[in-house]
């Protein structure tokens, strides 16, 4: 568990970095424009001083996004070692977790807690919207959790065809949970399709971020494995 544990702390560190750049370099501007929409309609002759100064504003993305992704990392290095034997994919059990990660703390919270996009308010308080958070996570775990042993069960008796199918399942009724649910924020100033567009580009990254965890954690991992491997035959030697 420590080493896999270091593994993923290492690659989130690594990822951590990258989407902190990712973040300041692309995500922050685009912000920056759809607050200018929300407050001022589109005026493009009227221009606002940043309150922080953009090499702050460097600062705080490359680390808010090296320190997220080390949780992400360190969570990521745990959970590995101990829902590996279950997870079905052999050499992509990594990214089934990664999957299932993503499904958990970002793709069912926002079923009914969509990203707020510069202009929009929440119409609950916090005092509503953190256990609804919380209780949407739970909530994403147990889907994960069902679609991989829907899918491992079904394919052992019916074939791989049958298993993504049932694996399927439980995400339809995730997604229709965001047809139902009752709006959580007010519309704001910016145009409906760069909305569409910002809740899409935060999606994406957060995706993109757990694909990177999956990746450098598996390479990782792997000389992990081999060192672990290696180390009983010098053992061996040794005692020769």
């Amino acid at each position: 568990m420590i080493d896999r544990l270091r593994s993923g702390v290492t690659a989130g560190a690594l990822v951590g970095l990258a989407y902190g750049l990712f973040t300041w370099l692309v995500v922050s501007p685009v912000v920056r424009h759809l607050e200018h929409l929300a407050s001022h309609g589109g005026d493009h002759g009227h221009k606002v001083a940043p309150a922080v100064g953009e090499t702050t504003t460097a600062v705080i993305s490359a680390g808010g996004g090296v320190l997220w992704g080390i949780l992400l990392g360190a969570a990521f290095g745990v959970a590995y070692h101990l829902f590996e034997p279950g997870l079905p994919g052999g050499a992509l059990k990594p990214y089934v977790l990664a999957g299932a990660g993503f499904l958990t703390v970002s793709v069912a919270p926002w079923t009914v807690l969509p990203p707020a996009t510069p202009g929009m308010e929440p119409l609950y308080g916090s005092s509503l919207r953190v256990p609804l958070y919380l209780g949407l996570i739970v909530v994403g775990g147990l889907v994960a959790a069902t679609s991989i042993l829907g899918y491992v069960r079904t394919a052992r008796t019916r074939g791989r065809s049958s298993g993504v199918f049932v694996a399927l399942l439980p995400l339809v009724a995730l997604g229709l949970l965001s047809v139902v649910a009752p709006p959580t924020l007010t519309s704001g100033g910016a145009p409906t399709g760069l909305s569409a567009a910002f809740r899409w580009l935060v999606g994406l990254s957060q995706a993109g971020l757990w694909a990177l965890i999956a990746v450098v954690f598996r390479r990782f991992d792997r000389r992990v494995d081999r060192r672990g491997t290696n180390a009983p035959m010098a053992t061996a030697r040794g005692g020769d």
